[in-house]
Formats: structure tokens, C-alpha cells, sequence
């Protein structure tokens, strides 16, 4: 321990621009210094999801063996290379490994590694329930933690003095994930055909080329972390489908609760944390099936009314439960826990 005042915090994230990083952990150091917790980001050479052989991403995990000795506690972002275990037990202890994915289920070696990186935790911080679940089996030191949001950045979206002109379906998310936007196109199409004042908006970091929705109905806006907040202000509704699989039982929501922090209300597939979000109050819809998708979408575009009150709802249940300022409160009672004070 560097002093009886002050807890250093080694935290070792999966790259500059990695969500899980800069949701899970980095957001929080502001936070956590003002509880006496210094946390110090070790990031690799490399972002864990770029295209680099696995021995590359290894290798740029090597100088965090060295540069954390001198913390009291090693905050892990997820398995060091993804799919694999590497120098995970060879890091200093104390030693909690944060998790947001279900990531037992990563190519090619996720359910080995997991469990054995578990297993050498002192603790384990994870976004959900259905996480919780799955590791409580190899660490019996688990935290359910959510994905937060700041509040100070995803302010709410200005209001105009009457409805707006068009009614603008939105996304935002990497472009991997464009498979689930996908999977709900058929309608969207039709909603589009039967609603002229209707368009999409995505936000990501390559254009969706959807295949049946006109062009003329499709904006994109390159996603950076200036815009990620602010660019939603312009939808009337933020939308997360998704399949039901063993991956999506493990999301923790943040498209969700992205959308809820700026007032939007939310169509969001009833799929693992979606489900107890949508619990928390009535922000938004759940629907099952492509008939209620389109239900969904046709009740929010009839009654701008609802749109308000499902927003201002959102941003409550934000503001009660998924406020960083309140998770860093959390995380500081955690770390100081894990270290005997």
C-alpha cells in the first residue's frame, strides 16, 4: 500500500477507443481519485479487436507484467488477448478482472480461458446477472456492476415547441453488430413504405449498406467520441434488437441505456438486461416478434406525447441506476474491500 490515504490502481484496458474500456473503466478515474484511488491505464501497442495475429497482441501485453509491480491493486479489463489465457496469473495480486461479454464464448479458446482466468481472480466485477451466473462457478468474489453512463456528456436532447418534422429511427453501434439491425429490416422497410416522414439514422464506424431500405432514408454519421452523445439528439427513438443466443444474454445494455440518458425513449429486443431495464419503468417497448417491432414503432410515431414522457422516464431510471457517479461510489467500496481497508 502506498499509504493508509491511498489506493494506486494498475488498470489494464484493451485499447484507446475499445467501448469496454473506456465505459468500464476509464471514465471512472476522475471519479475514483476523489475517493482516494489513483488509477494509472496501462493500454497495449495494439486494440485487442484489430486484425493482428494473436502472437502480436500478446506481445503487447508483455511491458504491463513489469510496470504494475508497484500497484496495490490490478484492475483487468476482460482476458488479455481475447480467446486465449496468457499472463493473466502471472500478474501482480491483488488482482480484479472487470467483464461487460460473455466471453467464454470467444473464438477459439474462450470457455478454457475464462475459466481459468476466473479462477485466479481475487475478484470479479461483471455487468450483469446473467455474467454473474457463469463466473460465480470459479470466483466467489462477484459484483454485479453495471455499464454506466456520465450524465455530464450524454445531456438531454433540446425539446422543440412542437412535433418535429420527421420522426428519425436510430442506432448506434460498432458495425460488427449490424447483423442484429439486419435481422429487423423487413420491417423497417415496411414501416418506411407506410410512413413518409420516417427515416433511419446510424451511427457507427463504417456505413450499413441495408438492402432493402431506399438510400434516401438512410443517413449515417461516422461515429468519434465527440459525436457518440450529442448525435442521438436528433432521433425520436433508439432502437436495439437483437437475437437471443448465449452471446446477447451476456450484453449489459449500453445501447439501451445510452439512448434513456438523452431522453429517447427505447424499442429494444426482451433479451437478458434488456428485460430488467425495461422493468425499471416505462421507457420504451419490448417487442417479440416482427409484427410488434413495427407496433412499436407505429405507437411512438403517432403520439410525439409518449415519446416525451418515455424519455423523461429513461433518463430517471439512468440518473437512479446507471449514473457513473454512482458506480464509481461502487467500484471505490470494491477496491477497498479487495485491499483490507
Amino acid at each position: 500500500m502506498t499509504n493508509s490515504e491511498n489506493i494506486l490502481v494498475a488498470a489494464l484496458t484493451a485499447g484507446v477507443n475499445t467501448a469496454s474500456s473506456r465505459f468500464r473503466l476509464r471514465q471512472y478515474s476522475d471519479r475514483l481519485s476523489l475517493q482516494g484511488i489513483t488509477v494509472r491505464e496501462h493500454i497495449p501497442f495494439f486494440e485487442k479487436s484489430c486484425g493482428l495475429p494473436s502472437p502480436f497482441k500478446m506481445a503487447a501485453r508483455i511491458p504491463a507484467l513489469f510496470s504494475t509491480r508497484d500497484a496495490d491493486l490490478l484492475w483487468l479489463g476482460k482476458e488479455l488477448v481475447q480467446g486465449y489465457q496468457t499472463f493473466e496469473r502471472l500478474l501482480p495480486r491483488p488482482r480484479i478482472m472487470d467483464v461487460d461479454d460473455a466471453i467464454w464464448n470467444n473464438f477459439p479458446f474462450g470457455r478454457w480461458a475464462a475459466k481459468n482466468i476466473a479462477k485466479a481472480m481475487d475478484a470479479m466485477v461483471v455487468g450483469n446477472t446473467y455474467l454473474a451466473n457463469y463466473f460465480e462457478k470459479f470466483c466467489n468474489n462477484i459484483s454485479i456492476v453495471p455499464t454506466a453512463i456520465d450524465l455530464d456528456r450524454y445531456t438531454l436532447r433540446p425539446q422543440p415547441s412542437s412535433e418535429p418534422e420527421k420522426f428519425i429511427i436510430g442506432w448506434t453501434g460498432l458495425a460488427c453488430n449490424y447483423k442484429y439491425l439486419s435481422q429487423i429490416e423487413p420491417t423497417l422497410h415496411r414501416f418506411l413504405d407506410d410512413h413518409q416522414r420516417a427515416e433511419v439514422q446510424v451511427i457507427s464506424n463504417r456505413p450499413w449498406k441495408p438492402t432493402l431500405l431506399p438510400p434516401d432514408k438512410v443517413r449515417f454519421i461516422p461515429w468519434s467520441p465527440e459525436n457518440e452523445a450529442t448525435a442521438l439528439h436528433a432521433m425520436s427513438v433508439g432502437i436495439m434488437p437483437l437475437s437471443d443466443d448465449k452471446w446477447t444474454r451476456g450484453k449489459c445494455s449500453f445501447k439501451m441505456l445510452q439512448y434513456m440518458a438523452v431522453g429517447l425513449p427505447t424499442i429494444a429486443s426482451p433479451v437478458g438486461m434488456n428485460t430488467d431495464v425495461l422493468k425499471k419503468g416505462n421507457c420504451g417497448f419490448g417487442p417479440e416478434s416482427d409484427n410488434a417491432w413495427y407496433d412499436a414503432l407505429k405507437t411512438l410515431h403517432n403520439n410525439w406525447a409518449l415519446q416525451i414522457e418515455m424519455g423523461k422516464i429513461g433518463r430517471q431510471i439512468v440518473q437512479q441506476f446507471y449514473n457513473a457517479d454512482l458506480v464509481a461510489h461502487q467500484l471505490a467500496s470494491i477496491f477497498k474491500k479487495t485491499v483490507g481497508l
